[in-house]
């Protein structure tokens, strides 16, 4: 039984030789921040690589989800292996898009996230049903160039696509700086952009959404619970006029 869960096991070494299917010097290795598994990041003389043990049991969920996103041509990372325990992806370098939204106010940051998940929704239904990302918060975006790669599928589901783009809107206007009239307008440009790669007007659709998960991301919150309950009950009354 492993002691140490930030220690790249055995299982996980054995993973990385199979899905790059050659001998690798291995350099740097890091830990990545996740709440259910453990991800490290490897560097090799072959290529950067992401190799994630599930504590989930969601591995090969997510791994048949990112061959079916890729397989539609959705930017997300390629997967090289999986064992079910254990997948192996191509590492995306870029830039977090919690970076890009909120510190460095990026509108094309903003409207790829809507457009990617606008594709994503369109790409993996299955007849009436819709995939969902089911995860669709700041930190499983990756920024590159002037598109977005979606990060964390095992979460995806059948469901409605009015919670992702919720649930994002959401992420984005309650994490810090909250709720400013910046915020808005990048939300705003998130929602637009879905809403014309859907050919749908959605921004009045996603507000009761957007208000719902403020209220659920309140019950992880406790010191910003107040904040975050009170923009859910305005939310509820309409958008801000931010003139």
């Amino acid at each position: 039984m492993l002691s140490d869960l930030t220690t790249i096991d055995s299982l996980a070494w054995d993973a990385l030789k199979k899905a790059l299917n050659q001998r690798v010097v291995v350099g740097r290795i890091r830990l990545l921040p996740s709440k259910r598994n453990r991800v490290w990041v490897v560097e090799t003389d072959v290529r950067p690589i992401v190799v994630k043990r599930f504590l989930s049991g969601r591995g090969g969920h997510e791994f048949e989800t990112l061959m079916q996103a890729r397989l539609e041509g959705l930017d997300v990372p390629y997967p090289l292996w999986s064992d079910g325990s254990h997948i192996v992806t191509e590492y995306v370098a870029g830039d977090s898009c919690e970076l890009m939204i909120n510190h460095m106010v990026s509108g094309a940051a903003a409207g790829a996230m809507g457009t990617w998940l606008a594709r994503f929704h369109s790409s993996l239904s299955e007849g009436n049903m819709v995939k969902i990302m089911g995860d669709a918060v700041l930190s499983n975006f990756v920024f590159v160039g002037d598109r977005v790669y979606g990060l964390d599928l095992e979460d995806s589901r059948l469901g409605d696509p009015m919670d992702d783009v919720g649930q994002l809107a959401a992420n984005m206007l309650g994490s810090e700086p909250f709720f400013t009239p910046v915020k808005f307008d990048l939300c705003f440009q998130m929602i637009g952009s879905y809403g014309r790669a859907t050919g749908s007007e959605v921004l009045e659709k996603a507000r009761p959404y957007v208000a719902k998960h403020l209220r659920l991301d309140a019950r992880n919150k406790p010191l910003f619970r107040r904040t975050l309950v009170s923009a859910a009950k305005s939310l509820d009354r309409g958008w801000p006029s931010l003139a």
